[in-house]
């Protein structure tokens, strides 16, 4: 993969998709009908078109660790389909565990309507992140391959991949340490 390639791979960002709050249904809905939602809107974060963000166990394994707060007539409300798009970016790096933590602090005090404000913020903000996120990611590119004329394009691939992966990593320990001080636990006994 050439740098062009991989400059016109990193500017492609549609698989970065978001679910704009407008897009958000102003309704409450059945399971069936979250799930063809949130399934659709977020099709882009799958490696395979077979494969399912959100299924009927997820979501009644969420209200039965009370992760998310129990429908009413087995209707979900909007902040319930907020709170499911939030549980889908925590899930892909914490554990389940971490997420409860994180949703149950969060939704005791704002599971209603400033939830919607609060997710506007949240796309406000990950749109600038996105952006920055690309132009950080062009940088690091450029900067490999200068650095790398020696190395085959696999080298250089893997090079990237590595790279990734760390920032992810310490992204991920960023979280953890921060969802540690919400649950009291030694992060913030230790201040």
């Amino acid at each position: 993969m050439q740098i062009k390639e991989l400059l016109d791979f990193l500017n492609n960002t549609e698989f970065l998709n978001q679910i704009d709050e407008t897009n958000v249904p102003n309704i409450n809905l059945y399971m069936d009908q979250v799930l063809s939602f949130i399934n659709d809107n977020l099709e882009d974060y799958t490696n395979n078109p077979k494969d399912k963000i959100l299924t009927k166990s997820m979501i009644n394994n969420y209200v039965k660790h009370e992760i998310i707060p129990k429908p009413e007539n087995k209707k979900y409300y909007p902040q319930h389909i907020i709170s499911l798009i939030y549980i889908f970016y925590l899930k892909q790096i914490l554990p389940l565990e971490d997420v409860k933590i994180i949703m149950n602090r969060y939704e005791e005090k704002h599971f209603n309507e400033s939830i919607n404000e609060l997710y506007k913020v949240f796309l406000s903000s990950e749109r600038e992140e996105v952006l920055k996120l690309k132009n950080d990611l062009e940088d690091l590119a450029k900067n490999i391959y200068e650095d790398c004329k020696d190395f085959d394009d696999d080298e250089i691939i893997f090079l990237f991949i590595m790279l990734l992966s760390s920032r992810a990593n310490t992204y991920k320990v960023i979280i953890e340490k921060l969802t540690d001080r919400l649950s009291g636990g030694k992060e913030s006994k230790d201040k």
